[in-house]
């Protein structure tokens, strides 16, 4: 690859932002589920129940406020990523948390997560999301995401 090559991969990689989804790839289909990186930080588990609307709330803040917006929509189709309805369907809490808080490490190291970086080519960037923060986004998605 030539220099040039790469140095647009950098622009590009730089100018996206993004969380993390699945788009619509999967439909009609068994989609592999990694496990989350080694290094990732222990999640506290997938939650149960009903959405807990004031946690929801906050991770629609953060989804737009980290940039989120600006790679997913959810239900208006792909965007620089995938478009997240339905990813909490589709992939495990942990996977989704681990892609939020360690986008770096999941493109490394997860089959699916490289497979994702193949077919949008743009990788997520890390945009410092914390596993509370992820935890609220995550619960979000299970609400307006369904």
């Amino acid at each position: 690859m030539s220099s040039r090559h790469h140095l647009a991969l950098l622009i590009a990689f730089a100018l996206c932002i993004g969380c993390s989804g699945e788009g619509a790839e999967g439909e009609g289909s068994t989609v592999e589920t990694a496990q989350p990186a080694p290094e990732d930080p222990p999640s506290s588990g997938q939650p149960t129940g009903n959405v807990d609307a004031e946690l929801a709330d906050r991770g629609q803040s953060l989804f737009q406020s980290k940039g989120c917006i600006g790679c997913h929509t959810i239900g208006s189709g792909r965007l620089t990523g995938p478009d997240l309805m339905g990813v909490v369907e589709r992939r495990e809490f942990d996977w989704i948390i681990a892609m939020m808080t360690n986008p770096d490490s999941m493109v490394k190291e997860d089959p699916v997560a490289r497979q994702l970086f193949a077919e949008y080519m743009t990788p997520m960037l890390n945009m410092g999301v914390n596993t509370d923060d992820a935890r609220a986004i995550y619960e979000f998605l299970r609400r307006d995401g369904q």
